[in-house]
């Protein structure tokens, strides 16, 4: 399944060293847990560890025996929006295998929102020299984009929007609310970290204030 993978793994010193790293994206208020025994799908040999760190890269949540054997599972709730890595590894320097599934329930009581400026020109509608933004997105969940149309957006010239998941772009637009402003919406099939893309319509000169929220 997509919320689950697979490893085999030795000498990671209870997950501190070559373990098999995985990201997850959480939004603020969500809950992970993430498990090589007791959720569906989940399987080991040997006697598995599992470590969770945050976005800042800090460790969060570490286990090493659960299920009542020596399976592992952590349950996490996110303080903060963003990529949460995975690192799954064995007890000491022994060996071992495992399928990681993770399940994240909860977050989903409200929109989550934020803003950003810029400032840019020449960016050859939004295709370079832009002024980018990280979002992590759950499953499910709408994103909505723009420089006008909501409160707290802003424009000045002719903007142009773009947001990303990955190398594959998601959505584009560049006039809106009647003019020449820019707004985008796109709901995301799976939980990941999306990019804004901020920019100006051809080689234009532009400013802005890009409002984005999700629900």
């Amino acid at each position: 399944p997509e919320n689950s993978f697979d490893y085999s793994a030795s000498n990671t010193n209870s997950a501190q060293q070559n373990t098999t790293n995985h990201v997850i994206a959480l939004t603020a208020g969500q809950t992970l847990t993430v498990a090589t025994c007791g959720l569906t799908g989940t399987q080991f040999t040997g006697d598995t560890w599992l470590r969770l760190r945050n976005p800042a890269g800090t460790e969060v949540a570490t286990n090493d025996d659960a299920c009542g054997g020596r399976g592992s599972s952590i349950t996490f709730t996110a303080t903060t929006a963003g990529n949460h890595e995975v690192r799954a590894g064995c007890y000491s320097t022994g060996s071992c295998t495992g399928r990681v599934v993770w399940e994240i329930s909860g977050g989903s009581g409200g929109a989550t929102s934020g803003s950003f400026n810029f400032s840019a020109s020449n960016t050859n509608s939004a295709q370079q020299n832009t002024t980018n933004s990280d979002v992590a997105i759950a499953a499910g969940k709408s994103i909505t984009v723009a420089t006008c149309g909501v409160t707290g957006a802003t424009f000045t010239g002719d903007t142009y929007l773009r947001l990303f998941n990955g190398a594959t772009q998601a959505a584009v637009n560049d006039d809106a609310c009647g003019g020449r402003g820019s707004s985008l919406t796109y709901t995301s099939p799976t939980a990941t970290t999306l990019q804004i893309r901020a920019g100006c319509y051809s080689s234009g000169s532009c400013t802005g204030t890009v409002v984005w929220s999700i629900q």
